[in-house]
């Protein structure tokens, strides 16, 4: 039984946070409601059997083969900064998948269009996908949720829908599409793995 079993408990690190608004929610007095997530990471959360690296991850996303596992926090009530109330989650990764979305920041961008997916799934919500970063490193106090080793080695939102119902591959396209005219170095190119191809221009900036 899961409540006889031992919970570890995360104690997440601040990382980053993105800033969006429920467009959808059963609860219909959360609609057009400001959504902070905190983006976090403690080496408890596992990570992906296979490393990262881009020649290899990349195709495995694109066959929905390959994610970072993320734990979702309860919701929290908070406020923005004008005072209007918002509500806020963590969504927690393991250490060395956060610094992955340091090094490469097309597995940022997909990263946080996995967190926004795991919010949504969680809450039954939808949210805006046209996000912002505000310059904090988390809003408010992270939670440091309990969770069973058996919960821990189930994470992974692809079990929950199937993969016409998730945007990760329009975020990957629009990596790809944004990058044919631009420049940025070291960013493969996600459709041409060890091939000629040009380099992408972020969609977002590094705070």
């Amino acid at each position: 039984m899961i409540q006889d079993q031992k919970k570890l408990k995360l104690d997440p690190k601040p990382g980053f946070v993105i800033k969006t608004k429920i467009l959808e929610s059963r609860n219909s007095s959360q609609v057009f409601t400001k959504v902070f997530i905190n983006i976090c990471h403690d080496p408890q959360v596992p990570k992906p059997s296979i490393a990262f690296e881009p020649e290899v991850v990349f195709p495995m996303i694109i066959d929905n083969q390959w994610e970072i596992p993320i734990v979702v926090s309860i919701v929290k009530d908070s406020k923005d900064k004008k005072g209007f109330p918002s509500l806020v989650y963590d969504c927690c990764i393991n250490d060395e998948c956060f610094r992955w979305c340091q090094i490469s920041k097309d597995l940022k961008l997909i990263l946080i269009e996995w967190c926004i997916e795991s919010v949504e799934m969680v809450n039954s919500v939808t949210l805006e996908r046209e996000y912002s970063i505000p310059k904090m490193l988390t809003k408010g106090e992270l939670t440091q949720t309990e969770l069973t080793q058996e919960e821990l080695s189930d994470l992974g939102f692809k079990k929950l829908h199937d993969l016409e119902q998730n945007e990760t591959l329009g975020v990957i396209e629009e990596l790809k599409l944004e990058g044919d005219n631009e420049e940025e170095e070291n960013l493969p190119d996600l459709f041409n793995i060890g091939g000629e191809g040009a380099p992408k221009k972020s969609l977002i900036e590094e705070i």
